[in-house]
């Protein structure tokens, strides 16, 4: 009752500094409306409205098998998940009079053989609080739940006890606090020709939650959570955008060109999310110390730049675009790497870590330190190179717009059993390889307006709903056992531990999520208005055919200058599957308070 107490107190304060700050949205800062300033900031608290699953072991046939599956740290129901803090400033300045007037040195920009229309720059400032591992719950506040790894039986093993001050450290280093310029960058026109150069955000495509032409920017989740909307998740990039206008071109209108070229070395794996984060997947949230894993970003240079063309056109009364993106995505390639032969019996040597161990060990050898870990695992960012297009129409008619989407992926990350399982790869060598594979993507969506005058005789329905089609070309197996029993080593599968067979006695033997060769997804959003907009209930449904669902229904309430938003997310899967990865989610159902401030 005391945490909650003060759980309580300093959210309600957040809420009242918000209040007196009454910052405002879009201020124009000078007569001329060239200055604006543009803040947004919100707190919210999230509770879990279930207990987080503690691996209670599956059942396979007439066989239970233990499990790994459970969520570290272990939450009860009624425990707070999040209790998050955000607030971001954007100052925009348009510099078009300060250049024709010869302020200062933009004098110079007189002299150039063309005219600057429209020049600027933009700053964002982005702060991010997450108060849970402060007065949360013990099991994120404290390091209690830490503190039973070190009794694990590894002493067997020869391994080394997890450092759990130095996981806490990263915990709070990479989830608790984070302030940074969002985004800097200046851009102008000149004629046909638009360009942006600076940190910024660029997204393409016409899909909402799914990401088709949209990898552009990585997307992080270490802060905050996969419930995070993607605007507030999107890293940005070092980036030169720049766009040419033509116009008509035969019987196309409204026709232009867009490119970008990032030199950047951001990736969404790094930082990964922490160990001890609310939002860790199954068997990832707990310090190990048999698994080492090692990160490698690509480098900041122009080999390594991602780079994208795309053009948009009308024709008649549909938006077309056609691009080519050469990106990263937000998976990353994994590889293990472990000593000859089956790995019961760990190593260490006692030396330390080496500063760039992008290289196979082997045993004990004295240039190739193991650093007390019997297995270590590299992810990297593969080159994976996007090839798609759009078309987007209106049917006034029915007062509705469809959008399709359609692309594919070619040498995106891909994983089999025969990669994480060292009682299979390590029988004939060190490591289980690395594999990238091809998928085409299909995305159709609608968007319509309609009464309802039932539910509501004075204002619209609006709903959008979503169809998402992944096929994976030359899949592996989808078999998920041998018939005598063993894993079937040539399956697709997610990085995700489900249980742990039994091997030479010991529950060694990894059995991971298996992946559908052919995914298929559906989305709903619906909402509506009363009381003059001041009453905005909303549902929104994500369908996994694989069998799991999301549920989300929310109100928001508007009383300038407040908002307040109320709702409930419900994951639910009986078992752990692949796809859209829902249902390695199931146990993270909770309701969500919020209040925004908006002038």
């Amino acid at each position: 009752m005391k945490r909650l107490g003060v759980w309580l107190a300093a959210t309600l304060f957040g809420v009242g500094a918000l209040a007196g700050a009454r910052e405002a949205v879009a201020v124009s800062l000078d007569r001329e409306d060239t200055i604006k300033l543009g803040v947004r900031t919100y707190v919210n608290a999230r509770v879990g409205t279930e207990n987080t699953h503690n691996g209670v072991p599956n059942r396979v046939g007439s066989r239970i098998l233990p499990s790994t599956s459970g969520t570290f740290p272990f939450s009860a129901a009624g425990h707070l998940r999040q209790n998050r803090f955000f607030i971001e400033a954007e100052f925009d300045h348009r510099i078009d009079r300060l250049i024709q007037e010869g302020v200062g040195p933009l004098s110079l920009l007189q002299g150039l053989p063309f005219r600057l229309r429209n020049a600027g720059y933009h700053l964002t400032y982005r702060g991010e609080f997450d108060g849970i591992y402060d007065w949360g719950p013990r099991e994120y506040s404290t390091a209690d739940f830490f503190e039973p790894l070190l009794r694990l039986p590894i002493a067997a093993l020869n391994q080394t006890a997890p450092d759990i001050a130095a996981a806490r450290r990263h915990l709070r280093k990479v989830a608790s606090h984070r302030e940074r310029l969002f985004q800097a960058y200046l851009e102008a026109s000149t004629g046909r020709v638009f360009f942006r150069l600076g940190r910024q955000v660029l997204s393409w495509g016409e899909a909402d939650v799914f990401q088709l032409l949209d990898h552009i920017n990585p997307l992080d989740s270490s802060f905050g959570g996969f419930l995070i909307p993607l605007d507030e998740r999107r890293v940005p990039l070092d980036m030169l955008r720049l766009q040419y206008r033509i116009g008509t071109l035969g019987p196309l209108s409204d026709t232009f060109f867009e490119s970008f070229i990032a030199v950047d070395n951001k990736v969404g794996f790094i930082p990964a999310i922490p160990p001890g984060s609310p939002w860790t997947l199954p068997s990832f949230g707990a310090p190990r110390t048999e698994v080492r894993t090692f990160s490698f970003a690509p480098s900041r240079n122009l080999r390594d730049a991602r780079g994208g063309v795309r053009m948009v056109f009308n024709m008649g009364d549909a938006t077309f675009s056609v691009a080519y993106l050469s990106t990263y995505f937000d998976t990353p390639a994994a590889q293990l790497f472990t000593v000859r032969g089956l790995p019961i019996e760990a190593f260490n040597d006692g030396k330390p870590c080496p500063i760039d161990p992008r290289f196979p060990f082997r045993g004990n050898d004295p240039t190739r330190n193991n650093c007390g870990s019997p297995v270590h695992v590299h992810l990297t960012a593969p080159r994976v190179q996007v090839f798609g297009s759009t078309v987007t129409f209106a049917l006034p008619q029915i007062y509705s717009v469809f959008r399709s989407e359609v692309a594919y992926f070619k040498d995106e990350p891909a994983f089999t059993q025969r990669q994480f399982d060292p009682f299979l790869f390590g029988r004939d060598g060190t490591t289980g390889g690395r594999r990238l594979r091809d998928s085409i993507n299909l995305l159709v969506g609608w968007d319509v307006n309609f009464w309802l005058r039932l539910l509501n005789p004075n204002n619209t329905f609006f709903a959008t709903t979503q169809f998402f089609v992944k096929h994976i070309r030359n899949a592996a197996g989808s078999r998920v056992f041998n018939p005598d029993g063993t894993p079937n080593p040539d399956r697709e599968v997610l990085p995700v531990i489900d249980t742990l067979l039994p091997q030479l006695g010991v529950p060694l033997e990894p059995v991971m999520v298996s992946q559908p060769a052919t995914s298929l997804l559906q989305t709903l959003l619906l909402t509506t208005s009363y009381r003059g907009g001041q009453v905005n209930p909303s549902f929104a449904l994500f369908y996994d055919w694989g069998g799991a669902f999301v549920y989300q229904p929310g109100v928001t309430l508007i009383r300038d200058p407040f908002r307040l938003t109320i709702d409930y997310s419900v994951l639910d899967a009986h078992r752990l599957k692949g796809g859209s990865g829902i249902s390695l989610l199931r146990d993270r159902d909770n309701v969500q308070f919020r209040i925004d401030y908006v002038i």
